[in-house]
Formats: structure tokens, sequence, C-alpha cells
């Protein structure tokens, strides 16, 4: 249910707690003072992702932020089996000029 692995029962465990410790009159509102410093929280996040956004456009990283998520999508695989098939005809070139071609072996 939660990234930060808490389950339904340690839920249950900890509402148990809740209510036992805080006491069933002041819980809805320690649940609503709760719900408004998340809040307030993401609104801060958002706020400084923002603004670290237009200080990298001011600064003129855009084109650096771009460069890295084009690496993130490269695949070092399909690079190397490029290399690969590329150099693999000049191997088979230099079989042939040493050894001869497949064909021209003789027959018995």
């Amino acid at each position: 249910m939660f990234d930060f692995g808490v389950g339904y029962s340690e839920l249950f465990v900890l509402a148990l707690i809740a209510v036992i410790v805080i006491g069933p009159k002041d819980l809805p509102k320690m649940l609503r003072a709760f719900g408004k410093m998340m809040s307030k929280a993401r609104d801060m996040a958002r706020e400084l992702q923002g603004h670290v956004d237009s200080a990298m456009k001011d600064a003129g990283l855009e084109d650096v932020k771009k460069d890295i998520q084009g690496l993130k999508s490269l695949n070092p695989m399909t690079m190397a089996k490029n290399e690969i098939g590329l150099a693999s005809p000049s191997k088979n070139n230099d079989f042939d000029k040493y050894f001869g071609a497949p064909d021209e072996a003789p027959k018995p």
C-alpha cells in the first residue's frame, strides 16, 4: 500500500495506539492538523522545484538537463552490439585474406 513499508496491520496498530493515547475526542483535530501540515510540505516542495527549474533556465543548464535525460535513454548493450556488428566484416575480410573464402575450400 505504502512505499515506506507500512502494511495494513501496522496501520491498525498505529490507529489503535493513537485512539488510546490521543483519545477519540481530539483525534479528528490531530488528523486535520496533520493533513494541513502535509499539504503545506507538498506546496513548499512544489515551490522549491519551480525555483530550481527557473534557476536552471536562467543559468543555461536546460541543455545539460536534456543531455542527461538523453543519456538515461541510451542502452549500452545495443551500442555494443552495433559496434561489434560494424567490426565483424573487417575480421571476416582478414580471415578471407589469409585463409581464403569458405567457398574456395577444396572438396575431398
